[in-house]
């Protein structure tokens, strides 16, 4: 069996089904949204993910009050499955966890109680690239100086990852990630390359979780977007410059927005690392003007719950002659293309599987501007 405690955990739903059906239940399910919001679409090209085992190049480790190291129990906040790791995690992912675990219940730092707000100890985010780097981001309350920095010191030397980062949350909200950064080895970044594009990754900034399916979702973009000589490229919900850093010495002129001001550093250095030119702003999309730049062709990866209603307004207002809609919730898609389809017609769309043993899949659409 993929997975010791499937009923438990959750985290890879469909690991009982044949890859070959997931990804044929994938586009039913597709088509059932569009069918349900009465759009005349149809996908029926999926790109399997090249590893369907081994490959999140991320996971968020849960430390519970107890100290128990490992993954939530499904529908179950308060609960963690002790030393549980995940079979979809790189395998050098599972390799950390079983030292960091170790290291959790030996360093005598108090674990994080969630209900009372008290202790340390909340989470280890633990992250691999396809060329061999790793990154240790330890998430914890506001801290006892001394006592953290020696233990996060010996939990660098144990571990040899790359780079270890100190994350402290000084609020009560349950998150993996902190608001106050601190490297404790290592420079606290790391370094994926993806279709011969380098990429940097800070610990607070997103990226594409698979690398190994994530050069098919660029090949598609790039192939969606079209030809992009003397174009006006805008990437909306950037990132860390995915898409944009990697298309924009096709195009006249490259603008990425995103609201994660990590994301934005990482962005820019990844455009000089590449040596290509982009411009990137730290903003929501729907408080940026961005109409004013007058992009041929917007490039829209909003996060699952889609884009907010003005977004949407803003998009349809500004009329780009073509829109590449990645989308990793399909049915906040279908909603929104309820709208769009007054003012675009469908030229391409494929799914890509980035997400094998679950239910979630990426989609991408390419629509071309109707004459009015």
């Amino acid at each position: 069996m993929l997975c010791p405690n499937p009923e438990q955990c959750g985290s890879c739903g469909w690991s009982h089904i044949p890859y070959d059906k997931q990804l044929q239940q994938k586009m039913s399910d597709i088509n059932g949204s569009f069918a349900i919001k009465k759009l005349t679409l149809t996908v029926d090209e999926i790109l399997p993910s090249p590893k369907t085992s081994h490959y999140r190049n991320r996971m968020d480790f849960v430390i519970d009050f107890q100290g128990n190291v490992g993954m939530r129990e499904k529908g179950k906040w308060w609960r963690v499955i002790d030393d549980h790791t995940c079979f979809l995690s790189d395998e050098k992912i599972e390799e950390l966890f079983s030292a960091v675990r170790a290291w959790a219940k030996a360093a005598g730092i108090s674990y994080y109680d969630r209900k009372a707000n008290t202790g340390l100890l909340r989470y280890a985010v633990i992250r691999a690239t396809t060329l061999g780097e790793s990154m240790i981001t330890v998430v914890t309350s506001a801290p006892n100086e001394e006592l953290l920095e020696a233990a996060l010191k010996d939990l660098a030397d144990i571990t040899k990852a790359t780079t270890v980062v100190w994350a402290i949350n000084h609020t009560i909200t349950d998150v993996s990630y902190g608001d106050e950064m601190r490297v404790v080895s290592g420079e606290g970044v790391i370094h994926e390359e993806v279709n011969g594009v380098k990429y940097r990754i800070s610990p607070n900034a997103f990226f594409q979780t698979n690398s190994y399916a994530a050069p098919h979702l660029l090949d598609t973009v790039r192939e969606f977007a079209g030809d992009l000589t003397n174009k006006t490229l805008l990437d909306l919900y950037c990132g860390t410059g995915f898409f944009a850093v990697a298309m924009a010495p096709s195009a006249k002129r490259t603008v990425g927005v995103e609201m994660v001001p990590d994301a934005i550093v990482d962005a820019q250095k990844n455009a000089a690392i590449n040596n290509v030119n982009a411009e990137f702003h730290d903003a929501k999309t729907e408080a940026f003007d961005w109409k004013a730049i007058g992009a041929d062709v917007v490039i829209l990866d909003p996060p699952r719950g889609g884009m907010v209603d003005k977004a949407l307004a803003d998009v349809i207002a500004a009329k780009p002659e073509r829109i590449v809609y990645v989308s990793c919730n399909y049915k906040n898609f279908a909603r929104e293309m309820v709208q769009l389809q007054h003012h675009y017609t469908v030229v391409a769309i494929r799914a890509v599987d980035m997400f094998p043993h679950t239910p979630h899949v990426e989609l991408v659409t390419a629509l071309v501007r109707k004459q009015p």
